[in-house]
């Protein structure tokens, strides 16, 4: 597993300095970052989750499907709670610092990871911690990062594209719809655009700023204990109260041990937070996590098992 996620590690940061590059190199300016924000937001990641839910019906993988997303939504709620306590003062700042701790890089790490350990079956209990990742980043997410009228507010982003994706997903799944080879095919690429267009978005709000800064930063280290180790090993006892299998409950951990994901620097860019600051925290907490989430795994192996 250590193998696997320095592997992955290394991959994004190569994407990650490519949106680096092409910022300093001026061939996307602050605008055009944000528009690339908004078409990884409102169009690839939504197609992504659709095409996670293009697999054969199994009565068993529905039920682990469904003790995955109490699950998931159970150690949401635990690590929302808390980030309220945890993180004050400026709204610009702690807003991202809620979002950071509390969203992580399921997606991009999390998939390669449980693909790794427990092949397609993880892959497909992972799809539930995304799907209750979306609607909570889209609901409780939007509370905390846009300008909005509370609850009535976040209720107009059930009809987004990301919710709506799921809802269409969970559909085609339940009644085995498989989409034809000439549309699939094509939404398929799009999707598969999610991980190196996050990461390009990513490098060229870094170029923004000074990365070597923000290493002596002792705020980011206390993020990083928080995202990293104390949130996991909360939801680690959660996850060993719930009669779960094996697999459902190490998937989820694997989720809740992911470093911050680039998610909240799209948000942040989105509705002008600090995404720099965003940035900050994505990069600090996914060069640490090569380090925790190996270390984590072995407790929650020995314990899950």
């Amino acid at each position: 597993m250590s193998l696997i996620v320095i592997k992955k590690i290394i991959e994004m940061f190569m994407i990650l300095l490519v949106g680096v590059i092409i910022y300093k190199g001026k061939i996307i300016d602050d605008v055009s970052t944000k528009h690339l924000s908004n078409v990884l937001l409102l169009l690839v990641s939504p197609l992504l989750i659709v095409q996670s839910y293009q697999i054969d019906f199994n009565k068993k993988l529905l039920y682990g499907l469904l003790w995955a997303l109490l699950a998931s939504f159970l150690t949401f709620l635990f690590m929302i709670i808390v980030s309220e306590f945890l993180f004050h003062g400026d709204r610009n700042r702690s807003s991202v610092e809620k979002i950071a701790v509390s969203y992580s890089n399921s997606g991009f790490i999390g998939i390669p990871l449980i693909s790794g350990v427990l092949g397609d079956k993880g892959v497909f209990y992972m799809t539930a911690y995304i799907t209750v990742f979306n609607l909570l980043l889209w609901t409780h997410g939007i509370i905390l990062m846009g300008d909005n009228d509370g609850l009535k507010g976040a209720w107009k982003n059930f009809l987004s594209p990301a919710i709506l994706s799921i809802v269409i997903g969970i559909i085609l799944f339940l009644f085995q719809l498989r989409l034809p080879q000439f549309i699939e095919n094509p939404l398929e690429m799009i999707a598969s655009m999610n991980t190196p267009l996050g990461m390009i978005v990513a490098g060229a709000n870094l170029a923004q700023g000074n990365i070597l800064k923000s290493l002596k930063s002792k705020r980011l280290y206390y993020l990083s204990f928080i995202k990293l180790i104390v949130y996991p090993l909360a939801g680690l006892v959660v996850l060993w109260l719930l009669p779960l299998e094996f697999e459902v409950a190490f998937t989820v951990f694997i989720a809740l041990a992911c470093p911050a994901g680039a998610s909240v620097i799209m948000f942040a860019q989105r509705y002008d937070r600090d995404a720099y600051y965003a940035s900050e925290i994505f990069v600090i907490t996914t060069l640490l996590s090569a380090v925790t989430i190996p270390l984590l795994s072995v407790v929650a192996v020995s314990l899950l098992s």
